[in-house]
């Protein structure tokens, strides 16, 4: 079952004195993942394969944190798995002809595990959450079975194992951006002289962050013409994907982008004065934050 942060707990969170320590972990990442962006790194996050996670997600009523780790697992794999396939295909001493056959037998079989590679993400994400509270075999099965996939829990321990074997088993170190909002918002909740509804706050993170995931590159890609104007329009996609894997820059727009939703814009700018230095990004990444909310509500009551 879902259960959100609480926020004024003080006995069971960081102690104050750890609060740099922790935030000095997360911007470690956070440079080590700039430094490593290329323009390819969220080929297979797309909103439709991002909104059919969300939604497993959901039905099983899993953590938050579960579905966004699960995207990120999922298309970290793709994106190793694909690129191995197709090292095969391409060194197969056959002719280019052959080769092509192959490789459209190669996206056919690709196209049939999707469904059972998705689960397999989900299972993974869900325990690295909670092993006590994670997806069984069982249940992964039992998800496919109404899905009309009839895998056999041998199958199901065989692409939990191949996701793991494609992704180097490179799991531990991993941090969602989710993370880093939550770790924003508690610092702001702990520091700030402003007052607010932290449990509000949240749920507008959570809606935030739903519609980055959905809609990343699109989000991105209008804060840029906003700021640059035409020339937006032609921004270099080496330095797109960099924006991209900010994190840190991402936590503090959507902790922004929050404040907006539920305060107004003048409380927002004073969250982000708090949250990181760059305010000049943030308050333009928070207006198309809270457009995207607004968009997401007026299409929940049509």
């Amino acid at each position: 079952y879902i259960i959100s942060p609480n926020f004024d707990d003080s006995h069971n969170s960081l102690s104050e004195d750890m609060y740099e320590d922790w935030l000095c972990i997360l911007a470690a990442e956070n440079i080590q993942r700039i430094h490593d962006a290329v323009e390819w790194d969220h080929v297979f996050l797309t909103s439709a394969t991002v909104q059919y996670i969300f939604t497993v997600c959901v039905r099983l009523r899993l953590p938050h944190e579960v579905k966004y780790l699960a995207a990120l697992i999922y298309n970290d794999f793709m994106l190793a798995h694909v690129e191995d396939l197709y090292k095969i295909c391409y060194e197969s001493n056959v002719s280019n002809e052959q080769k092509m056959r192959e490789w459209k037998q190669i996206e056919s079989n690709l196209s049939r595990q999707t469904t059972l590679r998705i689960l397999s993400a989900i299972q993974i994400a869900s325990k690295l959450h909670s092993f006590h509270d994670s997806l069984s075999r069982k249940l992964v099965r039992f998800c496919l079975r109404t899905l009309g996939y009839a895998y056999t829990e041998d199958s199901i321990i065989h692409s939990e194992i191949r996701v793991l074997t494609s992704i180097d088993w490179k799991l531990s170190f991993r941090q969602t951006p989710l993370v880093y909002a939550e770790t924003l918002l508690k610092m702001l909740e702990r520091r700030s002289l402003m007052q607010f509804d932290t449990a509000t706050y949240w749920q507008f993170v959570l809606l935030s962050m739903d519609c980055v995931f959905m809609f990343w590159d699109d989000i991105l890609n209008r804060l840029l013409i906003n700021i640059l104007g035409s020339a937006g329009y032609n921004f270099p996609r080496y330095q797109f994907c960099r924006v991209r894997a900010d994190w840190m820059l991402l936590g503090a727009s959507i902790v922004a982008a929050a404040a907006a939703c539920a305060d107004g814009a003048m409380i927002a700018d004073q969250s982000c004065t708090r949250s990181a230095e760059h305010l000049w990004m943030i308050s333009r990444i928070c207006v198309w934050l809270s457009s995207s909310v607004l968009w997401k509500n007026m299409d929940r009551r049509q």
